[in-house]
């Protein structure tokens, strides 16, 4: 089974040192990766660190901080995993939240010798927004602190506090260290005091279920070939066969599914995360998506998000763009239930007027015809972006209304 976790916690915590240890461990670096990376790093005058396997930049490796979100795969372990290491910084939150949309775990690190700090917090909040139920903390950097049994249970002990305000009472902590391989993959001699698992034994124990969710089909662009309609998509969720009735919102376009095209040639069916062109009997617009005529999709003409502002002043009242999948629509913000700290997750203000740059909120957007999702329903059609000349906001869709 593929497992998707997103490592996140502060900027300097170590997220990156500890996906590329995991890899590096797991025997899952590419041929030649390593002597890539060493040449790199002298290049740059910086000590050979495991972060920079996740680094894909040489801009990331000048500044020595993760600037986009990076992903890479390991395979050693009871399942097999994607693991995306995303930014600490507060200028990339919304990388962050793109990072974490897919994830069924999520990893919280926190530096020993810092505790909590500024976008501990945040990212906390955001994983809870996102519907992340799984999470695992690593106390990383217990070398720095001499692998001390009190630091770690203090560290514990606030990290607790933070969690629990946002509804987390049953988190796996684990003492360890990135850098040097402490209880990440192998079990660490440094701690004798820590009887728990290391992190890919805590990884491989959580079972994670993907239910079967129905056919959302996001298009992405039509053409005519030789006379054919050829739809170019991703399958967001659920799977599509060749004879399959579907159907287009919000223009209601009916049609057969006649053939299924990959650059590999046709097939019969394709599933979640499949890209593919569909021949069909009908011309849906970009932005729209399509679903089995049994379980069609449904457009909406108001949305109730809760959103985390990037940049500026968003106002009650304000028209922007909101942006999800392929689709973009006109929006207004017709009300801010309640304005949310993104580090704490408590209710600020109620019924305001408006929210300020890393400010959270729940907002009732009314807008142009759109089809998107509860993200707990489909996560890959219940995230969106609020755009004035860029990007402001991103969010997650609660509730919809026809």
């Amino acid at each position: 089974m593929k497992i998707n976790v997103v490592m996140v916690g502060h900027v300097d915590h170590g997220k990156s040192t500890l996906v590329g240890r995991l890899l590096y461990d797991s025997d899952s670096i590419t041929e030649g990766r390593v002597e890539e990376i060493q040449q790199l790093a002298q290049e740059y005058k910086r000590r050979f660190e495991f972060a920079y396997f996740l680094d894909s930049f040489d801009d990331e490796i000048k500044e020595e901080r993760t600037i986009d979100t990076t992903t890479g795969i390991m395979f050693k372990g009871k399942n097999m995993y994607s693991i995306t290491d995303v930014p600490g910084h507060k200028e990339f939150i919304k990388n962050m939240l793109t990072g974490a949309s897919h994830a069924d775990i999520a990893v919280l690190l926190v530096a020993a010798e810092e505790g909590i700090q500024e976008q501990t917090g945040r990212h906390a909040f955001l994983v809870h927004m996102l519907g992340i139920q799984n999470l695992i903390v690593i106390v990383n950097k217990m070398d720095a602190v001499e692998y001390k049994k009190d630091v770690y249970e203090s560290v514990k002990r606030e990290v607790t506090r933070l969690l629990s305000s946002l509804g987390y009472n049953d988190v796996s902590f684990i003492p360890g260290s990135a850098m040097q391989g402490d209880n990440i993959y192998k079990k660490s001699e440094n701690m004798p005091w820590y009887k728990g698992p290391t992190l890919i034994e805590a990884l491989d124990s959580i079972k994670v279920s993907h239910e079967v969710r129905p056919l959302r089909f996001a298009v992405q662009a039509v053409y005519e070939v030789k006379g054919e309609k050829l739809v170019i998509g991703r399958v967001e969720s659920g799977k599509m066969t060749r004879g399959d009735d579907v159907i287009f919102k919000p223009s209601g376009a009916k049609g057969k599914i006649k053939k299924i095209k990959r650059y590999e040639g046709e097939q019969e069916e394709a599933g979640t995360g499949d890209c593919v062109g569909i021949v069909t009997d009908c011309k849906p617009l970009r932005g729209e998506v399509g679903g089995l005529e049994k379980e069609p999709p449904v457009a909406t003409r108001e949305i109730v998000g809760e959103a985390v502002l990037l940049a500026d002043m968003l106002k009650k009242g304000e028209t922007v763009e909101l942006r999800c999948g392929t689709k973009r629509v006109k929006c207004t913000v017709k009300e801010i239930r309640e304005k949310i700290n993104s580090e704490t997750g408590a209710v600020m203000e109620k019924s305001a007027g408006h929210i300020n740059e890393h400010e959270a909120a729940t907002i009732v957007f009314s807008t142009d015809p759109i089809v998107v999702e509860q993200f707990s329903f489909i996560p890959e059609l219940g995230r969106f972006l609020l755009v004035r000349d860029k990007n402001i906001a991103a969010g997650i869709v609660l509730e919809t209304k026809i």
